[in-house]
């Protein structure tokens, strides 16, 4: 009886390790399945010997870690120099958007155009030189980081609201951004400022997807400005660099980047004396005039047509006097904008 017992207890021993082994190898099988989905997704088969298609964003800044705010710099990009060592701006004047082959947009064009900025921005806003009818998102002392956290800012008139929300309100058919001033005061790392611009781009593709987004140049300062030490990253070399990668960073996320340079900086890449405000970095009346000017010539649709508006079929006659009317520009009416 003691043998017999003594073999049961080894057939179910048997038994138990081979269902353990047979257990232990399916969880193996399923663990080596999911890896090599992840390994698929993660690094996918490219057909043919072609190279991969490489971002501009992704040449300036080579590590995916630039999509976190927790980057870190490790490449920038040269300044070119001509030979008597006098800095350009070809750099990013090669990212600009070309001057459109027409003539200038009336400023009625702008009716439906917000200005996402700062104090630079406001300025657009209160001179008659600038563009009072538009649609302004514009608060003193502001960067990037303040729209994507959705922080609660101050306009020109004391009313508080959140960018953002704001932004949306007006439903506009072009978004003009002009930010950094106020966060590159000091001659330090500007990564984490790259980073929260992107952010903030995604976010307003995301919230307006058919809106135009011009990312216009941070704009040149008088030399003298970065001899103030609470100024002392304001100089023409760095924001250059700075420019150079806000370029890159437009072409990355589709918009349209405006060169502010071309007309508001001198021979040496400073801001031009009689565009100056006595503080070196603030524009006068005639500087928003020329701002203006480029503005009406750097357009990526001539014509703001009404959505609602009824398309002929291809081939079908129109009347005379319809071509005429539907070959000028279609305005949505003003709305009042914030004093």
């Amino acid at each position: 009886m003691a043998d017999y017992q003594e073999y049961r207890r080894h057939v179910l021993h048997r038994r138990w390790r081979r269902m353990f082994s047979t257990v232990l190898a399916f969880l193996m099988l399923v663990l080596l399945c999911g890896v090599w989905v992840l390994w698929r997704q993660l690094y996918p088969t490219r057909p043919g010997n072609k190279e991969p298609q490489v971002s501009l964003l992704e040449q300036t800044l080579p590590s995916t870690e630039w999509r976190s705010l927790s980057y870190t710099r490790q490449t920038s990009l040269t300044v070119q120099k001509l030979a008597d060592g006098v800095t350009t701006a070809m750099d990013f004047r090669l990212a600009s958007m070309p001057e459109t082959q027409s003539d200038p947009v009336e400023l009625s064009y702008f009716d439906t155009a917000v200005f996402l900025g700062d104090s630079l921005t406001q300025g657009m806003q209160i001179y008659d030189t600038g563009l009072p009818n538009a649609h302004y998102c514009a608060y003193r002392g502001v960067g990037p980081n303040a729209v994507v956290n959705g922080t609660t800012c101050t306009r020109v008139d004391g009313v508080q609201e959140i960018p953002l929300e704001a932004l949306v309100s007006y439903a506009p058919k072009s978004v003009y951004i002009l930010l950094g001033t106020n966060v590159l005061t000091q001659d330090t790392d500007y990564s984490n400022f790259l980073n929260y611009y992107g952010l903030m781009l995604d976010r307003i593709h995301q919230l307006l997807p058919e809106a135009d987004i011009y990312v216009q140049s941070i704009t040149p300062v008088r030399p003298e400005v970065s001899a103030d030490p609470q100024h002392a990253g304001m100089y023409a070399e760095r924001f250059i660099r700075v420019n150079n990668d806000l370029a890159a960073l437009a072409v990355e996320k589709g918009c349209y980047f405006l060169d502010l340079w071309e007309v508001l900086a001198d021979e040496n890449g400073d801001l031009k004396a009689e565009y100056a405000q006595p503080d070196g970095y603030h524009l006068l009346p005639q500087g928003y005039t020329a701002w203006v000017s480029y503005l009406r010539t750097h357009v990526a649709h001539t014509e703001v047509v009404d959505s609602a508006q009824e398309v002929p079929p291809a081939g079908a006659s129109i009347p005379a006097d319809s071509a005429a009317a539907s070959a000028s520009v279609q305005m949505a009416p003003a709305a009042s904008t914030p004093a």
